[in-house]
Protein backbone atom coordinates (compact mmCIF):
# COMPACT_ATOMS: atom_id res chain seq x y z
CA UNK A 1 0.00 0.00 0.00
CA UNK A 2 1.45 3.35 -1.02
CA UNK A 3 -0.20 6.30 0.85
CA UNK A 4 2.72 8.81 0.79
CA UNK A 5 2.69 11.54 0.71
CA UNK A 6 0.27 12.76 3.03
CA UNK A 7 -0.37 16.36 4.01
CA UNK A 8 -1.19 18.17 7.02
CA UNK A 9 -1.87 22.00 7.35
CA UNK A 10 1.83 23.03 7.71
CA UNK A 11 3.77 19.36 6.91
CA UNK A 12 4.07 16.46 4.25
CA UNK A 13 4.88 13.40 5.65
CA UNK A 14 6.88 10.84 3.22
CA UNK A 15 9.21 8.52 2.21
CA UNK A 16 12.72 9.49 3.76
CA UNK A 17 15.21 10.50 1.02
CA UNK A 18 18.84 10.07 0.49
CA UNK A 19 19.14 13.74 1.12
CA UNK A 20 17.35 13.99 4.28
CA UNK A 21 20.47 11.91 5.70
CA UNK A 22 22.50 14.56 6.52
CA UNK A 23 19.60 16.71 8.17
CA UNK A 24 17.98 12.99 10.38
CA UNK A 25 21.61 12.16 11.30
CA UNK A 26 22.10 15.45 13.02
CA UNK A 27 19.14 16.06 14.96
CA UNK A 28 19.51 12.31 16.01
CA UNK A 29 22.77 13.45 17.55
CA UNK A 30 21.55 15.64 19.92
CA UNK A 31 21.94 15.38 23.29
CA UNK A 32 18.67 16.41 23.96
CA UNK A 33 17.17 14.30 21.17
CA UNK A 34 19.01 10.95 22.18
CA UNK A 35 18.16 11.42 26.00
CA UNK A 36 15.08 9.29 25.60
CA UNK A 37 15.78 7.17 22.35
CA UNK A 38 17.59 3.71 22.25
CA UNK A 39 20.46 5.29 20.67
CA UNK A 40 23.30 7.84 22.84
CA UNK A 41 24.80 8.90 18.46
CA UNK A 42 24.12 8.25 15.59
CA UNK A 43 26.37 8.87 12.81
CA UNK A 44 26.77 9.07 9.01
CA UNK A 45 27.30 5.53 8.67
CA UNK A 46 23.81 4.74 10.86
CA UNK A 47 21.83 6.79 8.58
CA UNK A 48 22.81 5.34 5.83
CA UNK A 49 22.47 1.72 6.81
CA UNK A 50 18.94 3.00 7.88
CA UNK A 51 17.97 4.59 4.48
CA UNK A 52 18.98 1.41 2.76
CA UNK A 53 17.02 -1.19 5.14
CA UNK A 54 13.60 1.73 4.86
CA UNK A 55 14.43 3.03 1.11
CA UNK A 56 12.35 -0.26 -0.09
CA UNK A 57 10.32 -1.10 2.58
CA UNK A 58 6.45 -1.25 1.62
CA UNK A 59 4.27 0.55 4.70
CA UNK A 60 2.31 -1.94 6.53
CA UNK A 61 4.47 -5.16 6.61
CA UNK A 62 4.49 -6.79 9.80
CA UNK A 63 7.30 -7.27 12.29
CA UNK A 64 8.77 -4.09 10.39
CA UNK A 65 9.58 -0.62 11.66
CA UNK A 66 8.45 2.07 8.80
CA UNK A 67 9.99 5.58 9.73
CA UNK A 68 8.11 8.47 7.94
CA UNK A 69 9.87 11.86 7.62
CA UNK A 70 8.06 14.57 8.58
CA UNK A 71 8.67 17.95 6.40
CA UNK A 72 7.90 21.52 7.33
CA UNK A 73 5.78 22.63 4.03
CA UNK A 74 6.88 26.40 4.39
CA UNK A 75 10.63 25.78 4.18
CA UNK A 76 10.86 22.15 3.42
CA UNK A 77 12.99 21.29 6.35
CA UNK A 78 12.86 17.64 8.14
CA UNK A 79 11.69 18.38 11.38
CA UNK A 80 11.21 14.92 12.34
CA UNK A 81 10.54 11.30 12.25
CA UNK A 82 7.36 9.29 12.80
CA UNK A 83 8.49 5.73 13.22
CA UNK A 84 5.51 2.57 13.08
CA UNK A 85 6.22 -0.79 13.74
CA UNK A 86 3.82 -3.10 12.39
CA UNK A 87 2.98 -6.69 13.78
CA UNK A 88 -0.21 -8.96 15.05
CA UNK A 89 -1.02 -9.96 11.46
CA UNK A 90 -1.76 -6.62 10.37
CA UNK A 91 -4.01 -6.11 13.60
CA UNK A 92 -1.84 -3.65 15.47
CA UNK A 93 0.57 -1.03 15.43
CA UNK A 94 3.24 0.59 17.64
CA UNK A 95 4.09 4.51 17.00
CA UNK A 96 7.12 6.22 18.19
CA UNK A 97 8.11 10.24 17.19
CA UNK A 98 11.60 11.76 16.96
CA UNK A 99 11.35 15.45 16.42
CA UNK A 100 14.61 18.26 16.05
CA UNK A 101 14.94 19.97 19.29
CA UNK A 102 14.18 22.99 16.91
CA UNK A 103 11.15 21.93 15.80
CA UNK A 104 9.67 20.92 19.39
CA UNK A 105 7.07 22.74 20.94
CA UNK A 106 5.22 23.86 17.90
CA UNK A 107 2.48 21.37 17.32
CA UNK A 108 4.56 19.32 14.46
CA UNK A 109 4.44 15.99 16.65
CA UNK A 110 0.83 16.56 17.13
CA UNK A 111 -0.14 17.04 13.85
CA UNK A 112 2.06 14.66 12.36
CA UNK A 113 0.80 12.03 14.78
CA UNK A 114 -2.67 12.86 14.39
CA UNK A 115 -2.44 12.31 10.56
CA UNK A 116 -0.31 9.18 10.64
CA UNK A 117 -3.20 7.39 13.28
CA UNK A 118 -6.01 8.79 11.16
CA UNK A 119 -4.27 6.38 8.30
CA UNK A 120 -3.29 3.35 10.66
CA UNK A 121 -7.06 3.37 11.62
CA UNK A 122 -8.86 4.50 8.57
CA UNK A 123 -6.48 3.05 5.95
CA UNK A 124 -4.42 0.28 7.29
CA UNK A 125 -7.41 -0.67 9.03
CA UNK A 126 -5.78 -1.57 12.82
CA UNK A 127 -7.68 -2.20 15.60
CA UNK A 128 -5.16 -0.88 18.22
CA UNK A 129 -2.17 0.95 18.57
CA UNK A 130 0.49 1.04 21.21
CA UNK A 131 3.35 3.25 22.69
CA UNK A 132 5.61 2.46 25.09
CA UNK A 133 7.44 5.76 26.33
CA UNK A 134 10.56 6.51 29.05
CA UNK A 135 8.24 7.41 32.08
CA UNK A 136 10.75 10.76 32.26
CA UNK A 137 9.90 11.86 29.03
CA UNK A 138 7.02 14.60 30.20
CA UNK A 139 6.10 15.86 26.34
CA UNK A 140 5.54 12.09 24.58
CA UNK A 141 3.28 11.44 27.33
CA UNK A 142 1.26 14.51 26.69
CA UNK A 143 1.16 14.40 23.22
CA UNK A 144 -0.04 10.91 23.48
CA UNK A 145 -2.49 11.48 26.12
CA UNK A 146 -3.61 14.72 24.00
CA UNK A 147 -4.21 12.19 21.14
CA UNK A 148 -6.51 10.31 23.45
CA UNK A 149 -3.96 7.36 24.42
CA UNK A 150 -4.80 6.12 27.65
CA UNK A 151 -1.97 4.59 30.22
CA UNK A 152 -2.29 0.27 30.41
CA UNK A 153 0.77 0.24 32.12
CA UNK A 154 3.81 1.52 34.84
CA UNK A 155 6.72 -0.83 34.35
CA UNK A 156 9.07 0.32 37.14
CA UNK A 157 13.30 -0.60 36.66
CA UNK A 158 12.08 -2.74 33.96
CA UNK A 159 15.04 -1.61 31.39
CA UNK A 160 18.40 -1.11 31.52
CA UNK A 161 19.02 2.48 29.96
CA UNK A 162 21.66 4.30 29.57
CA UNK A 163 23.80 3.32 32.53
CA UNK A 164 20.54 3.23 34.98
CA UNK A 165 17.41 1.65 35.56
CA UNK A 166 14.72 3.23 34.14
CA UNK A 167 10.77 3.02 34.18
CA UNK A 168 8.19 2.70 30.82
CA UNK A 169 4.88 3.61 30.33
CA UNK A 170 2.56 1.54 27.86
CA UNK A 171 0.52 3.52 26.14
CA UNK A 172 -2.65 2.35 23.95
CA UNK A 173 -5.77 3.21 21.55
CA UNK A 174 -8.15 1.50 19.91
CA UNK A 175 -9.56 2.33 17.04
CA UNK A 176 -13.43 2.60 18.61
CA UNK A 177 -12.07 5.07 21.43
CA UNK A 178 -10.62 7.18 18.28
CA UNK A 179 -13.77 7.21 16.41
CA UNK A 180 -15.69 8.00 20.19
CA UNK A 181 -13.45 10.73 20.39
Amino acid sequence: MEIFPLTTERLMLRRFTQRDLPIFSDYRNKPEVARHQSWSSFSAEDAAAFFEQQHELAFDTDDTWFQIAVERKEDAVLAGDVAVYFFDGGRQAEIGVTFDSTCQRQGYATEALSRVIDVLFNDCKKHRIVATVDARNDSVVRLLEKQGFRREGHYRENIFFKGAWSDEYSFALLEHERRAG
